[in-house]
């Protein structure tokens, strides 16, 4: 088994590993350029080529900002995030929810407390 950054990574593995044997964990790196600085991304789960699941228990600001230059240097590549509860606020005086950031940023997302799995199916077929 993969040597996973948080436990939530771990149970997400479990689950799609279920439903997806080809799934893989961090198996690939992909730069992208922060203004002025050259950086390196590795997603948590190729799902097939060029679309990654990314699972967030926490969306910090430094996240929200390398997921955003991620996006402009990789259009190319699909990042759907996975979040652990898409209701959480970016912060706590913030209005906006996880979900509500990542559509307003251009990102599919799942909510990991309803059905995921066959949310991602769906997203698959569209």
């Amino acid at each position: 088994m993969p040597a996973f950054k948080s436990k939530f990574e771990a149970t997400v593995w479990k689950e799609l590993r279920k439903h997806y044997k080809s799934c893989q964990y961090e198996p690939d790196k992909h730069e992208y350029i922060q203004p002025v600085i050259h950086r390196k991304y590795i997603p948590d789960f190729k799902m097939a080529r060029n679309v990654y699941i990314e699972a967030k228990g926490k969306l910090d600001l430094a996240t929200r900002q390398k997921m955003v230059w991620f996006k402009e240097s990789n259009p190319h590549i699909t990042i759907i995030f996975l979040f652990m509860n898409a209701d959480n606020k970016i912060t706590k005086r913030s209005k906006t929810t996880y979900g509500e950031w990542a559509t307003k940023n251009g990102f599919l997302w799942l909510d990991y407390r309803s059905d995921w799995i066959n949310d991602y199916k769906k997203l698959k077929k569209k």
